[in-house]
C-alpha cells in the first residue's frame, strides 16, 4: 500500500530541483570557461609589459578564464612588426592584442585602406592605447566598423582635460612639445588648438622631428621657446617619444617655471608632471580583456563592440613637482584628486 506525500515534502523537492536548476544557469561564464582549453592571444607590445597588461591578465585571472599570452615586444622599433605579423601567420592564435596607435596602425591598417598582405585581417585584433583611433584611421567613421577590430581608448575629453589644468591655474597658453612624425601626436596638438578657439586659449605648439628624427637633445630649447612665448603650462599628451624623455621635457619646465599637465597616467604616477587627467593604465587593460571575452567567449563578432574608454578619469597631482615650482593646488582640489608624493 502507498501513501500520497504530505504538500511540504512535495514542495521541497520541487524546489530542490528549481535550486539545482538555477544553480546550473547562474554559473558564471568564468566557471565555465575554465574546463576549457587556455584562450591563444599574441600580444604586441611597444615597450613590454606595463600596467595595462597587468589589469588584462588579473582580469582573466579573477574571473578564472585560463589564457595562453605570447609576448613580442618592439622595443620601441615599428620596424619589428612585419616579422611578428609573420610569424603569428605560421602559428595563429585566437586573437591578437595591440599597444598603441604605430603598433595597431601596422597591424590593422587605416581602415579604408587594409592591405592583406601586410594587414591582419583574418583574426580578431582588440588595441589598447590609441588615443585618436578615429582621427588616425584605425577605427571606422561613425556609422561604419571594422570587422575583426575593435578596442579601448584611454584619454579623457579634450575639453575635460582644459577644465582639470584651469582648476588648478589660470591657463591662456598651452605650450606643446610634441613629435611631428607620430599621427595620434599631430591629431592631439589638431584637435587642441581647435577646440583653444572654443575655450579661449592658444596653444603654442613646439614640433619636433620636422626635418629629421627627433632627438631628446631638441627637447630643451624647445621648451625654453615656449617660455619665452608666454606659455603657462606644459602638456604632455599622448606622445611616444616625449613619454620616452618625460624627465628631459619636466626637467627642462622645471629649469623655466612651467608645470607640466599630463593626458596620461605614468607621466605624473612615475614622473615628475605636476597634475594629470587620466585613465589608470590597469583598468584599460581590464576593459580591453571585457572585450576580449565577449569575442572569444561570447561568439561576438569586434564589428559590434564598441571602440570605447573608460567612464571616470583620475585627478592626479604629484605634490613634489607644485613644491619645487611653489604652485601649491587649491584646497577644492584636493576633495577629489590623488595626490602622489
Amino acid at each position: 500500500m502507498t501513501f500520497p506525500r504530505p504538500p511540504a515534502f512535495r514542495l521541497l523537492g520541487i524546489l530542490a530541483v528549481l535550486i539545482v536548476a538555477l544553480s546550473a544557469t547562474l554559473l558564471p561564464t568564468a566557471y565555465a570557461q575554465s574546463s576549457k582549453a587556455p584562450l591563444k592571444i599574441a600580444m604586441i607590445l611597444w615597450r613590454g609589459e606595463t600596467n595595462v597588461e597587468q589589469g588584462f591578465r588579473a582580469y582573466f585571472d579573477e574571473n578564472n578564464i585560463p589564457v595562453d599570452l605570447t609576448i613580442h615586444d618592439v622595443a620601441r622599433d615599428l620596424s619589428r612588426v612585419p616579422a611578428i605579423i609573420d610569424q603569428i601567420r605560421k602559428d595563429p592564435p585566437d586573437l591578437v592584442y595591440t599597444w598603441g596607435t604605430g603598433i595597431t596602425s601596422s597591424v590593422v591598417g587605416k581602415y579604408d585602406a587594409v592591405d592583406p598582405a601586410k594587414n591582419i585581417t583574418d583574426l580578431p585584433v582588440v588595441y589598447v592605447m590609441v588615443s585618436s583611433p578615429w582621427k588616425t584611421g584605425i577605427a571606422a567613421p561613425a556609422g561604419q566598423s571594422r570587422p575583426n577590430v575593435t578596442g579601448a581608448t584611454h584619454i579623457a575629453p579634450l575639453a575635460a582635460q582644459i577644465n582639470a589644468i584651469r582648476a588648478y591655474r589660470p591657463m591662456d597658453k598651452l605650450g606643446v612639445v610634441y613629435n611631428s612624425r607620430e599621427d595620434n601626436s599631430v591629431s592631439n596638438v589638431a584637435d587642441l588648438t581647435e577646440l583653444g578657439r572654443e575655450m579661449g586659449f592658444d596653444v603654442l605648439a613646439a614640433p619636433l622631428g620636422t626635418d629629421d628624427e627627433p632627438s631628446a637633445d631638441d627637447i630643451a630649447p624647445a621648451v625654453a621657446e615656449l617660455a619665452r612665448k608666454g606659455a603657462d603650462i606644459l602638456y604632455i599628451g599622448p606622445d611616444n617619444f616625449i613619454g620616452n624623455y618625460r624627465d628631459t621635457l619636466t626637467d627642462a619646465g622645471f629649469a623655466n617655471g612651467l608645470a607640466a599637465f599630463s593626458a596620461t597616467e605614468l607621466e605624473v604616477r612615475d614622473g615628475h608632471a605636476m597634475l594629470g587627467l587620466v585613465s589608470r593604465y590597469e583598468l584599460v587593460g581590464r576593459l580591453a580583456a571585457s572585450k576580449v571575452e565577449q569575442i572569444l567567449i561570447g561568439g561576438i563578432s569586434p564589428a559590434d563592440i564598441p571602440v570605447e574608454t573608460l567612464d571616470r578619469f583620475s585627478y592626479l597631482i604629484r605634490l613634489s613637482s607644485a613644491r619645487k615650482l611653489k604652485l601649491y593646488p587649491p584646497l577644492s582640489l584636493l576633495d577629489y584628486a590623488e595626490v602622489i608624493e
